[in-house]
């Protein structure tokens, strides 16, 4: 049985739409629109994808609202249609790149403990090594070396 995905797979095609700038903070940063969906709520990930299957047109009116509803920036509407015209041309079905095929995403194989064994024999020579030098050296208490005898049982010579 195939465990649940937790988290869905985050989405490298938006990228460009989410990191892109929608303005500035107060303080002079440049907001980034992940951090402007994240201010009003929203998962990114999630309004990015929701905003990329929507039509051209919807998607610039939704975003538009969404540039305006953002605390600490006043702009005008026009201003803010602007910029989300701009941001929607870099989502990926509105600039002409598909979406990543779902298939692939099915194909790859999760890591399993068969692709670790190089580390686990790198492991075991590492300690056969350590084995191998402390017997050489015989620091080890079933080696040919005897144990030390007591401080005060040496006998002195009458």
């Amino acid at each position: 049985m195939a465990l649940p995905r937790l988290y869905p797979p985050l989405r490298p095609d938006l990228h460009n739409f989410l990191f892109a700038a929608v303005g500035e903070e107060r303080n002079g940063i440049p907001l980034s629109m992940i951090s402007a969906l994240a201010q009003l709520g929203l998962d990114p990930w999630e309004e990015a994808g929701r905003l990329s299957s929507l039509a051209k047109q919807e998607a610039v009116e939704r975003l538009t609202a969404l540039i305006l509803r953002l605390p600490g920036l006043r702009r005008p509407s026009s201003e803010a249609r602007q910029i989300a015209v701009g941001l929607i041309d870099v989502l990926p079905t509105h600039n002409g790149a598909a979406k990543p095929p779902e298939k692939d995403l099915r194909r790859r194989k999760p890591p399993t403990a068969a692709s670790g064994k190089g580390f686990w024999v790198i492991c075991l020579a590492l300690a056969a090594a350590v084995f191998l030098v402390m017997l050489t050296y015989r620091d080890v208490p079933f080696g040919d070396r005897q144990a030390p005898s007591a401080i005060g049982a040496t006998e002195s010579p009458k």
